[in-house]
C-alpha cells in the first residue's frame, strides 16, 4: 500500500462554530483541519470521480459539484505546461523566425493546489447510494505533529482498476488534472517521451475529508467566483520581469513582442520630467478623473503607433512605429528612447494650444471651473482644459483618438516623403538613464526635425478646437450632448477619429486638410466599412 506524507494544516475560528449545520448530510459540520500533500496526477486522477452539474436536473436537485469539462480549456493548459507563456497562446505560423520559440520559452510552472474531497467509509454516493468500496478507500493516519499520512488503494496501478465510487472527488481544479491526462487522449499530437513525463508528474494536492455537497459547493463558489482579476494594467507591468533580452530586438510577429515595447513607452512617458503624461498614468489598477490606466495607453499605443506595419496598397494604415511585413526591422530606425521623445512632443504640442484655445467648448468648461474651482488661478484652469475631469484628453477615446490621428496623418506625409523623420540619426551616451536619453532625444530631434515638429503642432493647432468635453461635463439637454455621448463604448473609438478627421478636413489648412481627406477615403468611412 502506497502512502503519502501530508501536511495537517488545522484552519478553524470559533466564530465558524455559529454557521448552520446539520446532524446529517449535505450540511454535516466539517472537519476543523485540512491536508496539503503532493501526488502523481496520473494516481489522483485514478483516484477520482467527478460529479459534473447536469442541466436537465432543476438546480436543488443536482448535487454535481463540476462544470462540464472544457477539452479546449485542457488542451489549452497542457500548452502552457510545455511551453509556459506566453509561447503556449502563440500560433507557431505568426513566428517570423523558428528560433523566435527560444526566445518565448517558459517554464509551464502548475503551483495552484488541486482542491478535493477524500471519501469516508460513512459518505454515500450515486443514484443508488452508494459507499467506497472498504478496499478502494483512501485513509489517513495521523502521524507526529502535525503530519499524517495518507495511504492510497493496493490496486491503484492496476489497469484493471474500476471502483464503482471513486475514493477522492475534485472540488476544484478539473481542468488542470484532465490536461495532465491529454496525452493518452490524443496520442498522436505528443510524443512517447513527452506523455511519460507528463505521467510522473507531481501536482500539489489541498484535500478536506468526509466533507459534504453544501460545503463543496461553497468551497468551489468561493475560490472561483469572489477571488478579484488581477488588473490589466497591473499586468503589463509585470513585462519588463517576463521578457528575455532577445525581445528588445523583435517587433513584428505575435502582439507581446508590440506589447512590451508599448509597455515601456507607457513608462518612459509616465517617469519623464518633460512629459504630459509625467505622474499621470495609472500602473497598478483603479480609476481617477484626469489619469490614464496604463492597460488603456498601451492598447492606444497598440491601436495606432505600433500597428503593424503594411506596404503597398489598401484601406490599412500602419504604424508608424512598426516593423517592415514579415521582418523586425523598423521602418524609422527609431530607438524606445526616441519613440517616447517624439511622443512627448506631440503630447506637449496638443497641450500647449488645448490651453491657449479660444474655442466655444473651452469657454464652457472655464466658466464652469470658474465656480467649482475659485481657489485656482486662470492658468491652472486653463490646464484642466488638457489633463482634468471633463475631457477627453485625459480618458481612453480621446487619448487613442488623438494618438491615431496623429499616427494616420504621419504616416501619409512619411509615406509621401513630406517629412524629414527619416532625418534623425541618434545614438544613446554611455553611463545615461533612461530619462537623461529620452531628454538628449528630445533635444536632438528638436534641433534636427523643425518640419516635422512644424506638422505636428499645425495639427495639434486644428484639434484644439475640437469639442474634447466628456458627455458628463454637459447636461443632457445641451446641443452638443448628443454628440460627446457616441463616443462612449467600444464604438466611440472609430466615431471620435471619423469626426477628428471631418473636422481638419472641413478647415481647409492644407496639406493636412488634404491628407485627412485621403485617410477618410481608405478608411472607408463614407461607406461605413471602416475598421474602429
Amino acid at each position: 500500500m502506497k502512502s503519502i506524507s501530508a501536511l495537517v494544516v488545522n484552519q478553524w475560528l470559533p466564530e465558524w462554530d455559529n454557521a448552520k449545520y446539520e446532524p446529517a448530510p449535505p450540511r454535516g459540520k466539517p472537519e476543523s483541519h485540512f491536508y496539503v500533500f503532493s501526488m502523481s496526477a496520473y494516481e489522483l486522477k485514478r483516484l477520482t470521480g467527478i460529479y459534473r452539474r447536469d442541466p436537465t436536473k432543476p438546480p436543488a436537485e443536482d448535487m454535481g459539484i463540476q462544470r462540464s469539462h472544457d477539452p479546449d480549456r485542457s488542451a489549452e493548459i497542457l500548452r502552457y505546461l510545455q511551453n509556459g507563456f506566453p509561447l503556449s497562446r502563440i500560433d507557431p505560423r505568426k513566428l517570423i523566425d523558428p528560433n523566435e520559440i527560444h526566445t518565448l520559452q517558459m517554464p509551464g510552472w502548475l503551483p495552484t493546489a488541486i482542491v478535493v474531497n477524500i471519501l469516508t467509509s460513512d459518505d454515500r454516493r450515486g443514484v443508488r447510494d452508494r459507499q467506497v468500496a472498504r478496499e478502494d478507500l483512501v485513509t489517513i493516519e495521523a502521524s507526529k505533529g502535525s503530519i499524517a499520512e495518507v495511504r492510497l488503494p493496493g490496486r491503484i496501478n492496476d489497469e484493471e482498476w474500476q471502483p464503482i465510487i471513486h475514493p477522492i472527488e475534485v472540488i476544484d481544479g478539473q481542468h488542470r488534472l484532465w490536461a495532465l491526462e491529454e496525452p493518452e487522449e490524443e496520442q498522436e499530437k505528443w510524443s512517447a517521451t513527452f506523455r511519460n513525463k507528463i505521467r510522473q508528474l507531481e501536482i500539489p494536492v489541498v484535500a478536506f475529508r468526509g466533507l459534504d455537497s453544501s460545503w463543496q459547493a461553497y468551497l468551489f463558489y468561493t475560490i472561483n467566483q469572489l477571488a478579484k482579476r488581477i488588473d490589466t494594467s497591473m499586468v503589463f507591468d509585470l513585462y519588463p520581469l517576463l521578457r528575455t533580452e532577445e525581445w528588445l530586438l523583435r517587433f513584428e510577429g505575435p502582439n507581446i513582442y508590440r506589447q512590451t515595447r508599448a509597455q515601456d513607452l507607457a513608462i518612459l512617458l509616465w517617469s519623464h520630467p518633460e512629459s504630459p503624461w509625467k505622474d499621470r498614468i495609472i500602473r497598478l489598477g483603479g480609476r481617477e478623473k484626469g489619469k490614464i490606466t496604463q492597460a488603456a495607453l498601451i492598447n492606444s499605443l497598440m491601436a495606432s503607433f505600433i500597428k503593424r506595419y503594411t506596404v503597398g496598397s489598401g484601406s490599412r494604415i500602419g504604424g508608424l512605429f512598426g516593423a517592415v511585413a514579415g521582418t523586425h526591422e523598423i521602418e524609422l530606425n527609431w530607438k524606445r528612447e526616441q519613440q517616447a521623445a517624439f511622443l512627448i512632443i506631440c503630447w506637449r504640442q496638443i497641450r500647449q494650444f488645448v490651453t491657449k484655445t479660444r474655442a466655444e467648448w473651452a469657454k464652457a468648461l472655464l466658466k464652469k471651473y470658474e465656480k467649482e474651482f475659485k481657489n485656482l488661478s486662470d492658468a491652472q484652469r486653463r490646464e484642466l482644459l488638457f489633463s482634468g475631469p471633463d475631457t477627453q484628453l485625459a480618458a481612453d477615446q480621446g487619448v487613442r483618438g488623438y494618438m491615431k490621428i496623429l499616427n494616420d496623418l504621419l504616416w501619409i506625409a512619411n509615406e509621401s516623403k513630406k517629412l524629414d523623420l527619416r532625418q534623425w540619426d541618434w545614438v544613446r551616451k554611455s553611463k545615461q538613464d533612461d530619462n537623461v536619453a529620452v531628454s538628449d532625444a528630445l533635444h536632438q530631434f528638436e534641433a534636427q526635425c523643425k518640419e516635422s515638429i512644424r506638422y505636428v503642432g499645425a495639427i495639434a493647432e486644428i484639434l484644439a478646437d475640437f469639442d474634447w468635453r466628456l458627455p458628463s461635463a454637459l447636461g443632457p439637454s445641451d446641443s452638443a450632448y448628443a454628440v460627446q455621448a457616441m463616443y462612449r463604448g467600444s464604438s466611440g473609438y472609430r466615431e471620435i477619429r471619423r469626426r477628428m478627421l471631418e473636422f481638419i478636413k472641413e478647415k481647409k489648412r492644407e496639406p493636412i486638410s488634404g491628407f485627412a481627406q485621403q485617410i477618410l477615403e481608405k478608411l472607408g468611412y463614407e461607406t461605413d466599412e471602416a475598421e474602429s
